[in-house]
């Protein structure tokens, strides 16, 4: 028996392959992976947009405040006052006043720099007329930086100082 003369004892059909496999509908992993990146983003999107709300009454203080330069300390305060009613409870703040409302101020900062002041604080707030001197000048300006330092640091206020009055 030669080899071209043989033929297989079974009688079989040639081999077909199934078709490649759709990529609709995807798996369920794939969806999985899609629907967490969309929640993400949403998230970040809603996250960037809350901090930029919460921080617009900050800005606008100190756009006003740097605005104008020579702003006394009377003024300064008075942004300060606004910006704080922004964001803490009005009933709290608006009864404030005098060494009850630096106490306040330094309550929301690190470091106090208001109730040290407080003689200046009560000249500077009650003075009759402007003066020329100098000094006078450089103690306006320091102040008048207290409230910009206060504003940049204390706003929007922290987790651990929401309530003031326990801290």
């Amino acid at each position: 028996m030669n080899a071209s003369t043989q033929t297989h004892p079974l009688p079989l059909k040639p081999l077909h392959l199934p078709e490649a496999p759709e990529m609709w509908p995807l798996p369920w992993g794939y969806w999985a992976v899609i629907a967490t990146i969309v929640i993400t983003a949403l998230l970040l999107i809603w996250l960037a947009r809350y901090c930029k709300r919460k921080a617009r009454a900050k800005k606008a203080a100190i756009k006003l405040i740097e605005a104008n330069v020579g702003s006394s300390p009377s003024s300064a305060i008075e942004i300060v006052r606004q910006a704080a009613l922004s964001y803490f409870p009005r009933e709290d703040i608006a009864k404030l006043s005098g060494e009850q409302w630096l106490a306040f101020l330094d309550s929301q900062l690190d470091n106090p720099r208001f109730r040290a002041n407080y003689p200046q604080w009560q000249h500077v707030l009650y003075q009759k007329a402007v003066t020329s001197n100098d000094t006078r000048k450089e103690e306006d300006h320091t102040l008048v930086d207290d409230c910009i330092h206060w504003l940049h640091h204390a706003l929007p206020p922290k987790r651990k100082f929401r309530n003031w009055k326990q801290s």
